[in-house]
């Protein structure tokens, strides 16, 4: 299986349905695993310590692969860094369904 990286997924649920809209952006500040610079990667939320987008854990997953393999894909990013992320998001999203 090949890896996808994806850039973007503002405005976009993260989890479940990947085009439903959610009424506030997911904010990744409060994350640990992920940090933003403006001049890496365009600004967007990469995996701490990496130049690899938050986006492409979601749209790997997306397409089927697991975390064992998506951190196989992509040196550097822990399971441990995927696991926080995922959890940050689906923390923010049931705050959203509240």
């Amino acid at each position: 299986m090949t890896p996808t990286v994806v850039l973007s997924v503002r405005g976009m649920s993260v989890l479940g349905v990947a085009a439903m809209p959610i009424s506030h952006p997911l904010t990744w500040a409060k994350c640990t695993a992920v940090e933003r610079n403006p001049q890496r990667v365009s600004g967007a939320w990469v995996f701490r310590g990496t130049r690899i987008p938050v986006a492409a854990l979601f749209q790997n997953l997306e397409d089927g692969v697991s975390l064992a393999e998506f951190v196989e894909f992509f040196p550097g990013v822990t399971i441990e860094q995927a696991r926080e992320v995922l959890g940050h998001a689906a923390r923010s999203t049931a705050m959203d369904q509240s």
